[in-house]
C-alpha cells in the first residue's frame, strides 16, 4: 500500500491546514529560519498559549457575562404623573378642582426572571462547552502536525540511506560492466535508479520544510527548520473499556448536552414571557380643594390565556424528549466512532508487528541473497533491484503504518477528550 492510500484513511490528518499556516507558505520565500527542535508537549503548550482563534473565548466570554447580568435585572419601575379634573369649565375651571397623581408602577416577574437567568446560564454552558471542544481540536491539530513533521523527518532520513546505498550499488555495478560480467544496460538501469533517489530526496526535504511551516503556524511563527523530536515507533498502550468508559466526558457529547438544555430553556423563556406578569402600582394623589392628599393603589391580574399555556406546556415536554433523544443518539454515534478506531488501532498494531518480526527480517536477509548472487552471476540487474525495492517499501511502510497509529490515537485522544499522546 503506497503512503498516499494510508494516508487517505488517516482521521485527520491533513484536515487542519489553517489560514495561518497558507499565509506562511505562500510568504516564506526567501526567509531564512534558525533550526529548533520542539517536542510534542511543548508544540502544544505554545499553540494553546499564542493560537490567534483561542484569544477570542475571552470576549466571548465577556459578552456572556455581560448578558447574563442583563437577564437577571428586573423591568424598571414606570413612574407616572396623572392630572384629572382641570381646565375645564363651570367648577372644573382652572385648577381649583385639579387632582393629580404620581404613582410608580412595576411587574410582578419573579417567573419571567428566573427563566432569563436561568436561559442566560444555559447559554455561558453552551460557550463554556464549545470553548472545551475547540480547544480539544486545536490540541489534537497540533498534535497530528507535529506527527506529519515526525514522520516526514523519518522518509527524509530513509530517503538519505537509500540513496547511499543506490551510490554504493552503483560502484558496484561499475566494476562487473568494466569487468564484462554484467550488460550495460545494467549501468544506465543503475544511473537511473540512482537519479530517481535524488528525485526522492529533494522532494521530502521540501515536504519537511512544508510541515515545518504548517506546525510553527501554529504559534504564530514562521519556521521551516523546525525538527520535532520523539519517537513514531512508539505504541500507545490501548485499554478498550476504559476509553469506552471516557465517552461520557468527550467534548462532542459535552457540547451537544449544553446545546440541548439550552433548547429546553428556550422553551421555558418562551413559556414565562408568554405569561402577562401581575402588575402593581402605588402612589400620591392630591386634591387641590382643600389641599388634602391621599394614597391611591392598583393591582393587575391577568385573566385567561389557559388554553395558550397549556399549548406552551406541551411544546416544552416536547423539547425535553428531543433533548433526551439528541443527547441519546450522538451517544451512539460517538461510540461507534470510537469503536471503528479502536479496531484500526488493532489492526495498525498487528501489521506494525508483522513488519518487525516477520517481513523485513525476510526482505532483508533476501536483500543480501540477492546482491550475493548478483555479483556471482546468478540474477540480472532486474532481478537484484526488485529484491532491493520489497525491503525499502516494506520499511516505508512500516513508517506509513507507524505514522497511521499515531494519528488514529490523536483522533481517539480527541473524541474522548484526552491529552495523552506521547
Amino acid at each position: 500500500m503506497t503512503h498516499a492510500e494510508l494516508t487517505s484513511k488517516k482521521p485527520i490528518a491533513g484536515r487542519f491546514l489553517s489560514a495561518a499556516a497558507l499565509v506562511s507558505l505562500l510568504t516564506v520565500a526567501g526567509h531564512t529560519s534558525a533550526q529548533e527542535t520542539v517536542r510534542m508537549q511543548d508544540a502544544i503548550e505554545r499553540t494553546l498559549e499564542s493560537h490567534p482563534e483561542l484569544a477570542l473565548w475571552s470576549y466571548r466570554q465577556q459578552d456572556i457575562q455581560a448578558l447574563s447580568d442583563a437577564a437577571s435585572q428586573r423591568q424598571p419601575v414606570q413612574l407616572s404623573l396623572s392630572v384629572d379634573d382641570a381646565i375645564g369649565t363651570g367648577q372644573y375651571e382652572g385648577g381649583d378642582a385639579m387632582q393629580t397623581t404620581l404613582s410608580a408602577r412595576w411587574l410582578l416577574e419573579g417567573k419571567q426572571v428566573q427563566a432569563r437567568t436561568d436561559h442566560a446560564s444555559a447559554q455561558k454552558q453552551v460557550l463554556s462547552a464549545r470553548q472545551r471542544l475547540q480547544l480539544a481540536e486545536t490540541t489534537a491539530e497540533t498534535a497530528t502536525l507535529f506527527v506529519v513533521l515526525l514522520a516526514d523527518q523519518e522518509r527524509l532520513t530513509l530517503a538519505r540511506e537509500a540513496l547511499d546505498d543506490e551510490r554504493e550499488l552503483l560502484r558496484i555495478v561499475e566494476r562487473r560492466v568494466d569487468a564484462g560480467r554484467a550488460p550495460a544496460t545494467d549501468l544506465v538501469l543503475a544511473r537511473t535508479r540512482l537519479t530517481e533517489r535524488e528525485l526522492a530526496l529533494e522532494e521530502y526535504s521540501h515536504r519537511l520544510q512544508a510541515a515545518a511551516l504548517r506546525l510553527s503556524a501554529q504559534w504564530g511563527a514562521v519556521n521551516d527548520q523546525l525538527v520535532a523530536s520523539g519517537n513514531i515507533h512508539q505504541t500507545p498502550t490501548l485499554d478498550q473499556q476504559a476509553v469506552l468508559t471516557q465517552l461520557n466526558d468527550a467534548p462532542v457529547l459535552g457540547v451537544t448536552l449544553a446545546e440541548a438544555d439550552l433548547f429546553t430553556a428556550e422553551g421555558r423563556l418562551s413559556r414565562a414571557e408568554a405569561v402577562t406578569p401581575w402588575a402593581v402600582a402605588a402612589g400620591v394623589r392630591r386634591f387641590e380643594v382643600g389641599g388634602d392628599y391621599a394614597l391611591v393603589a392598583e393591582l393587575s391580574i391577568p385573566l385567561g390565556g389557559g388554553a395558550r399555556n397549556a399549548a406552551l406546556n406541551r411544546s416544552l415536554q416536547a423539547r425535553e424528549q428531543q433533548s433526551d433523544v439528541s443527547a441519546q443518539a450522538r451517544l451512539k454515534q460517538l461510540e461507534v466512532e470510537v469503536r471503528t478506531l479502536l479496531l484500526e488501532l488493532e489492526h495498525s498494531q498487528h501489521v506494525i508487528e508483522t513488519l518487525n518480526q516477520t517481513i523485513l527480517p525476510a526482505l532483508g536477509s533476501g536483500r543480501e541473497q540477492a546482491l550475493q548472487a548478483y555479483e556471482r552471476g546468478q540474477l540480472d540487474y532486474l532481478q537484484w533491484d526488485n529484491a532491493r525495492q520489497q525491503w525499502l517499501s516494506a520499511r516505508e511502510r512500516l513508517l506509513d503504518e507507524a505514522e497511521a497509529l499515531q494519528l488514529q490515537w490523536i483522533e481517539l485522544q480527541r473524541l474522548t477528550g484526552q491529552t495523552t499522546y506521547f
